[in-house]
């Protein structure tokens, strides 16, 4: 295994300057976001691309709305690993199993609960490195979003 030393600075449209260091053999980024999030697919670009250049080649996506949607076509631009973390078994259609890179199944669950989605993306953020957010309102992406800092995660805010 290859190993490296992240130092990324990036600057998103808001001018929030962040940076992040971390030795690692591998990281991972998850997003956190609205369904309705619009606009930002700029934002985005600059984002996952400098974490790519440092060596960040694998994201995982809950596949739900806009925001993920924005951020997965960027990875497939970029040529990175997209995976998709279902909510339930249920959630995986035929077409995400030919449009992601791979699927991880934490929970085994079939039937849905209103548990679920906040389950996974509590999932996605422990098991994820580093997150990109876009949170503007009050509902779920917030919640994550509160569960990532109460976690110290490194956060990229766009």
């Amino acid at each position: 295994m290859y190993k490296f030393f992240l130092d990324i600075t990036i600057k998103t449209g808001y001018n929030m300057l962040t940076t992040i260091s971390k030795g690692r053999e591998i990281m991972k980024c998850g997003f956190i976001g609205h369904r309705d999030s619009v606009g930002i697919e700029r934002e985005i670009y600059v984002c996952i691309s400098e974490l790519m250049k440092k060596g960040v080649n694998e994201f995982y996506s809950g596949g739900m709305g806009n925001f993920d949607k924005m951020c997965e076509r960027t990875v497939k631009k970029l040529n990175g690993k997209i995976i998709f973390v279902p909510y339930n078994t249920k959630q995986v259609k035929l077409i995400d199993k030919l449009w992601y890179d791979d699927i991880v199944y934490p929970f085994s669950n079939k039937e849905y609960s209103k548990y679920d989605i906040p389950n996974r993306n509590k999932w996605l953020v422990d098991n994820s490195d580093v997150l990109i957010c876009h949170v503007y309102k009050n509902g779920g992406a917030k919640n994550t979003l509160i569960y990532a800092e109460k976690k110290n995660k490194k956060i990229f805010y766009i």
